[in-house]
């Protein structure tokens, strides 16, 4: 949980959700980024934030269709492809486990 502006919000783990190495487990050398999904607030638990950018989201076909999280994807200015997070599952995947 995340004190943020006078309320206790959850921290969603990427790293744990996505099975990745991050930079560091301790919340203090991260990043909290805010989200908010049908009312409820939470926070994502990031290594860093790189930039912001306005995407086209495309579909990822049905190799990627079910991989739990992601929406889609987006070829970024440079040529690389960025993931789009699906936070309504994130959320919902994440409440899940919270509740075993």
């Amino acid at each position: 949980m995340a004190l943020v502006r006078g309320s206790l919000l959850p921290v969603l783990r990427l790293y744990r959700r996505f099975n990745v190495k991050p930079r560091s487990e301790d919340p203090a050398q991260s990043v909290l980024v805010v989200a908010e999904v049908e009312g409820t607030c939470y926070c994502l638990l990031v290594d860093e934030l790189i930039g912001k950018q306005e995407v086209v989201i495309k579909s990822l076909g049905a190799t990627f269709r079910n991989v739990t999280g992601v929406a889609g994807g987006a070829i970024l200015g440079d040529g690389r492809v960025g993931l789009i997070l699906d936070l309504e599952r994130l959320l919902k995947d994440g409440e899940r486990e919270a509740a075993y």
